[in-house]
């Protein structure tokens, strides 16, 4: 864990050792570029859910929940037999 750490560490220094190699200016249009995507994603994200809500008919749909213990199995799994047959021998009474 330790070793993980220092590599970790050794990474973030590397990492930190290039942006301050950067010229003032570059640091700023970098800060700024990832500063408007994020921006654009903000809005992105806040449109689509005034969206979606104002899509909506406000109605809440309550329906009968099933028990997956009673689900009925779907035709494909009925034509696996070698998953049945291993079913019926783990579950298997002696």
């Amino acid at each position: 864990m330790k070793t993980i750490r220092i590599n970790i560490d050794k990474w973030f220094d590397k990492q930190d050792k290039g942006w301050r190699a950067l010229s003032l200016d570059r640091q700023r249009r970098y800060t700024l570029c990832l500063f408007l995507v994020y921006l654009l994603l903000t809005a992105v994200v806040i449109l689509k859910v005034w969206y979606d809500t104002a899509k909506s008919d406000n109605r809440m749909v309550i329906e009968h929940i099933d028990n997956p213990v009673r689900k009925k199995e779907s035709p494909a799994s009925q034509l696996d037999t070698l998953s049945t047959k291993l079913k019926e021998k783990i579950y298997e009474r002696k």
